[in-house]
Order: C-alpha cells, then structure tokens, then sequence
C-alpha cells in the first residue's frame, strides 16, 4: 500500500468520489440524473436490472426522447464511475436484433444508490427555517432511563431484538435532534447577516426568533440534568447491551464478515451522544455549545438592530434585486428594454456622451469594445451617474515662483550663450590656435557640429561648409566695459585689417585643408581638428570677397 501524502485523500475514497461526477460539472447532468431515476424510483427498480432500450423507453415516457445508442453510452459511464453495475443475468433473445438490444443490462450499485439519495435530497433542498425538534429531548431521556433500570442478568435475559429496537430508537431521536439543530442554526446565521432586512420584517423575525430561542434554551436547560444523569447510568453497562443486542441471528457478507447494522449497537457509537449531552475531559458538551450560540445570536440581532436604527448606508440591495427582478419578469419586451436602461444605466452605443477619447489618438467608432482600451470615467459619473462636479472647486496653485524660477534660469543662459558668442567673435579670421573659455568653447563645438550638419556630406579638400551667426542674436546684456552691451552689438564689433569692421552679423566657416588644423584650448582641456580649419568671418567681407571673385572671373 502506498504511502498517502498529507492532506491527500486516499486512493480508495477518491474513486468513492467520482461517483458523484454525473451530477457535478456536465452539460448532460440531466440525463444522468433521470437515467439514475430509472433506478431508484421505485422500491421495485433497487433489484432489477435494465437494458439501455428499457431505459430509453421510460426516458420517452417521462417526456425526455434519447436515442438507444446515446443512453447506452450513458450507462457505461455510469459504470465505470461506481454507480451501476453491469447485471450477469442472462437474457432471452428471440431475433438478433434483440439480442443487440438486451446484450448488456445494467443494475444499480450500493454506492450508486446512495450518492442518488444525497443527490436527491440536495435538489428538494430548500432555504426555508426548519425547527429544532426539542420533542425528542424527552424521547432521549426516556429511553436512556429504561435502559439504565436493566442490570447485568436482566441485559443477560432481554430479547436481543427487542433490546437492538430500543437502542435504535434512541439514536434516531438522537440524530434527528442533532440535525435539525444544525440546519437551524445555518439558516439563522444566514438571516443574521443580511443587510435588506427593513424594520417591519425586522420586527416579525425579532419576536419569533426571541420567542423561539428562548423556549429552545429553556428545553435544553430543563433536559440537560436529567439527559446527563440517566446517560451516567447507561454508560457502565454499553459494552453488554450492544453485546446482547447483537447476539441474534445476524447477516453475513460475501466474504464472511458481518454486515453493518443501525446506529448504536456498536459502543463505539456512544461517543457521540456522551459528548453532546456530557462531553469530555476537557471538552464541554455540545447541549452546551448550543445554548452560547443562543447567546451569540441574541448579540448579532442586536447589531442589526443598532444598524437599522443608526440608518447606515451598508446595506444590502437584496429586497432592491428581487424587485427589479419580478419587474423583468411581468414586463414586456419594451419595458424591460428601458427598466434595463433606468436601473443600470446601461444605454446602447449612440447613448454614450461622455468624451472619452484622447484628441491626439482617438479610437475609431468601428473599433471593438473588448480591444480598446478602457476610458478613464470620473467617479461621480461612475459610481452616481452625475455628470456634473459635485461640491467646491479646489484652491488653484500658484506656479508664479515656479515660473519666475525658469525665466530667470532661461534669462542666465541665454547672457552666456550671448557671451560666449561674442568671445568667438572677438577671434576674427582663420583659428589657428586659440585660447576660449569653456562656454565659448561649448558654442564653437555646436557651430562646428551645424555646420557639418548643413552640408549635408563629407567635405572634400578645399571644401568648405558654413553656419551663419545672424540667428543667435539674443536680448541678453552682456557685461563689458563701464557698461552693459548688447549680445547684437558685441558680436557685431569685429576687429580686422587696420580697423574694426562693424557687421551686423558674422559666421563661422570651416574648410577642408589637408595639412593643416586648428588646436582649441579651454581650462576643460585641448581640442586638435586635423585637416580642418576654423574661421570666423564678418558677413560683409564673404558678401564683398564673393563680389571680388565674381569680377575677376
């Protein structure tokens, strides 16, 4: 035997478990299931067996047509899973085609039978409140007490059956006190935590259920002492009384050993009712437990009872379903079209006014719902319906420093921008070697790099490729002097020959010598241009050297 891991179910009670298949998780749990009525509708059908043309037959008469082939392949499912059993009675065949017909007849299993009860009683199961049957409290205590009053020679003496009935009789009121106490409580604790109780049904289930409980807990209160006492006289003689109840003629299985009989003529059993009348050693009994839940149902009612009162707003839209629900059900195809569209707010597509696209991206109007992306909907609009801002506009902030802050970081880098081009003005004609600060060597870099850019292709020897100056004009002042001057102005003043040219603008050449280069140092480091040279032009001078050029050709 493997070993089973823990918290696994062991190999035998999960094929005990798929017994349960044909009514849990299919599409044709229908079929199964009168298939399975076939069986065990009549006290009759527990011992006989049936074909699957029989079978079709009282299908067809119940109003549910299948052909044979598919309620034969019911049957073998039903087979293979514990609930039938193929019957080894041999049948009479009078034409091939009825012997095809009856070649397999099926008969239902122990398991079978009782997984379908369970089945069925799970289907007539209803939620309605169900009364603790406090009557057989009594019944209990006079049974035990008979039992209690029989020595050891008048349990030697007593008719086994008769002693095996009145054993029997006490655990069926026991069990039928133990279950109805359960299903009380479970549709209690049900009702307790709903929040659609209004205050009229409030009121009705509030007397009844204080009513009902407080008799309940003063019939377990009045029984438990005398229950406690005559179980205290039983409990040393149970081993004998289940011996001499069992000593009479007794039903043997397949394999010999003795069958399984009711409730309570095993000892073993009577721990269940010792606990719930006495409990154990260090357990109290189960009676009770029963009387503090009591307890505890009385403190939950009272919480509804404070909500109700309060009037808060978490409350259950129970009762508000059901409404709307019967409302679907008595209106018209119209009515329930605009019921739909009032209560959930769900209109169709060209109902849709909010805006929720994005302009620079819109979704087009043929796009699927289920692929686009989800819109971002306020939530006054989704949780009430409001189209509207609800409440006090918020304080507007103030960006004025922010902003203040930027202009004047703008401003300071513009003057050294305008600074810097007016260093590189102040070294009119080719660059040879020059000294410039950091700044202007930054702005010389970037001239050098647009200049590149705007030819567009490698320069050749002799090529050259130029970047006017004239759209660096600033407004920023730079300081020179006693004065300040303006970035216009002293790139404008360009010393050359022998006098200072005066140019509105210059720009900035560079041309392609083999041979030759121009060396840049700045206190960031030395930059060497191989091949390259670097001039600095007035625009007058290129415009008056290219007139010269024009005339002598």
């Amino acid at each position: 035997m493997t070993d089973v891991a823990p918290g696994e179910l062991p190999y035998a009670q999960r094929v005990r478990l798929e017994a349960l298949r044909y009514a849990a998780g299919r599409d044709e749990a229908t079929t199964y299931i009168a298939i399975m009525r076939t069986f065990t509708g009549q006290i009759a059908g527990l011992l006989s067996d049936q074909s699957a043309a029989e079978v079709a037959l009282r299908l067809a008469a119940q109003g549910l047509e299948i052909d044979t082939d598919t309620v034969d392949d019911r049957l073998s499912y039903l087979v293979e899973h514990g609930n039938l059993a193929r019957s080894p009675r041999e049948s009479e065949a009078r034409s091939l085609r009825e012997y095809l017909q009856n070649r397999a007849r099926y008969q239902l299993t122990q398991r079978g039978e009782l997984v379908h009860r369970f089945v069925e009683e799970l289907l007539g199961h209803t939620d309605a409140a169900r009364e603790v049957s406090t009557e057989m409290l009594g019944g209990i205590r006079d049974g035990l007490r008979a039992l209690g009053r029989l020595d050891e020679e008048a349990i030697a003496g007593a008719d086994p059956d008769a002693l095996a009935r009145d054993i029997g009789t006490v655990f069926a009121q026991f069990e039928r006190l133990v279950t109805s106490t359960r299903d009380f409580y479970t549709y209690l604790s049900q009702v307790l935590v709903r929040y659609d109780l209004d205050r009229a049904e409030f009121q009705a289930f509030k007397t009844v259920l204080l009513d009902y409980l407080q008799r309940f807990v003063d019939e377990v209160a009045r029984h438990m002492p005398q229950l406690a006492d005559a179980l205290g006289q039983v409990w040393p003689r149970v081993d004998a009384l289940c011996e001499r109840a069992n000593s009479g003629q007794r039903l043997l299985g397949v394999e010999g050993e003795t069958a399984r009989r009711a409730t309570g003529l095993d000892p073993a059993d009577w721990g269940g009712i010792h606990a719930w009348f006495v409990g154990d050693p260090g357990r109290d009994s189960d009676a009770a437990g029963v009387r503090r839940l009591a307890t505890d149902a009385m403190r939950a009612l009272l919480v509804n009872l404070r909500r109700i009162a309060t009037g808060r707003r978490e409350q259950s839209r129970y009762g508000d379903l059901l409404t709307v629900a019967r409302w679907f059900a008595e209106a018209d195809d119209d009515t329930a079209h605009a019921l739909w569209a009032s209560a959930f707010g769900l209109y169709s597509c060209r109902h849709l006014g909010y805006p929720a696209d994005d302009d620079a991206d819109p979704v087009p109007p043929t796009a699927s719902w289920w692929r686009t992306p989800s819109a971002e909907v306020p939530v006054a609009l989704r949780r009430y319906g409001a189209r509207t801002v609800r409440g006090r506009a918020g304080r507007r902030d103030d960006y004025g420093d922010a902003k203040a802050a930027r202009l004047a970081e703008r401003e300071r880098a513009e003057r050294r921008r305008a600074a810097a081009l007016a260093e590189i003005a102040g070294h009119p004609g080719r660059l040879g070697t020059v000294r410039l600060s950091d700044d202007a060597r930054g702005a010389l870099l970037d001239l050098y790099a647009r200049a590149l850019v705007g030819r567009g292709r490698p320069l050749g020897p002799g090529e050259r490729a130029e970047v006017d100056v004239s759209a660096e004009r600033a407004s920023a002042s730079v300081p020179g002097g006693a004065g300040s001057v303006s970035a216009e102005r002293a790139s404008a003043s360009v010393p050359g020959g022998a006098g200072d040219v005066t140019s509105t603008a210059w720009r900035l050449s560079v041309v392609r010598t083999p041979g030759a280069g121009t060396v840049v140092t700045s206190p960031a480091g030395r930059l060497e241009l191989h091949d390259l040279t670097l001039a600095v032009e007035a625009v007058e001078d290129v415009a008056a050297t290219a007139e010269e050029r024009q005339a002598t050709g």
